[in-house]
């Protein structure tokens, strides 16, 4: 059983989900590149971000910054809530994200009345305003909470997150530094000293993906990033992995749904 609301636009999207009896698999990992905001009022859940893993407490804001790999894992079925904002970095009208910079993945705003009250606001103006109105008081939310965070800000979440497993973080770092020249999965393997085998079994288990997979994913959305910055899609494929264009194609169409020169379009 579930109970949400939720209103998205051409560049921003909101949820506030309360949902009952979830299984443990009802979110899949993914990514984008788009910041997220996950601010987490009731359940038992954790957080994943790539490698790292938070138990998740009341009151817990979660930043993920873009094209990081994450998700939500249910850890038992009881009472879930949570408010979920998404925005790209060229959405109109929010000031003060460089104020992000220096915000840890994971603060808690369970004792920081003020914040918390920020993103309540969120239900009053959801039932009261729709569309444009209700996009243009979200964004200002958004600033407001940016500011109030950087002037007084909330109780980091102390608890140390949870490593998946170091040769998962060597593979991910390896992976995210060698993304251009990368030449497949084995090269990955071999830098971890492990077999190809092995690693497969590590990722499906932990990020419930493959190497493959994520590899693909992290190199298209770099080339979203920059067919988006201005940059001719014939001329970005190479540098990003791609060895020829009719691959980058064919795969960047079945990830975002449109072809790379429609991209401007979506963004």
């Amino acid at each position: 059983m579930q109970k949400d609301y939720s209103y998205e636009g051409a560049d921003i999207f909101f949820k506030h989900e309360i949902s009952h009896n979830l299984p443990r698999d009802a979110y899949s990992m993914h990514s984008h590149n788009m910041y997220e905001l996950l601010y987490f009022v009731e359940g038992d859940a954790t957080h994943v971000i790539e490698d790292r893993q938070y138990k998740l407490k009341r009151g817990d804001l979660v930043l993920i910054r873009p094209s990081k790999y994450h998700f939500i894992r249910i850890d038992s079925d009881c009472d879930y809530e949570r408010y979920d904002i998404l925005f790209s970095p060229r959405t109109k009208n929010i000031d003060g994200l460089d104020l992000l910079d220096s915000t840890p993945e994971i603060i808690n705003l369970e004792e920081y009345r003020m914040a918390t009250e920020i993103i309540k606001k969120t239900d009053f103006y959801y039932k009261h305003f729709s569309g444009e109105d209700f996009e243009r008081i979200l964004t200002g939310l958004l600033c407001e909470l940016f500011y109030l965070l950087s002037v007084t800000p909330a109780t980091e979440n102390t608890d140390t997150p949870t490593v998946s497993s170091p040769t998962l973080s060597r593979a991910l770092s390896y992976i995210n530094d060698n993304l251009a020249t990368l030449s497949g999965v084995e090269e990955v393997a071999k830098s971890c000293f492990v077999t190809e085998s092995y690693l497969f079994r590590l990722f499906k288990s932990e990020l419930r993906n493959t190497p493959a997979k994520y590899i693909t994913s992290k190199r298209l959305l770099l080339a979203e990033r920059l067919i988006s910055d201005g940059e001719s899609p014939t001329a970005v494929y190479e540098r990003c992995g791609f060895k020829d264009y009719t691959t980058f194609y064919r795969n960047y169409r079945a990830h975002f749904g449109h072809a790379p020169s429609e991209t401007i379009q979506h963004v």
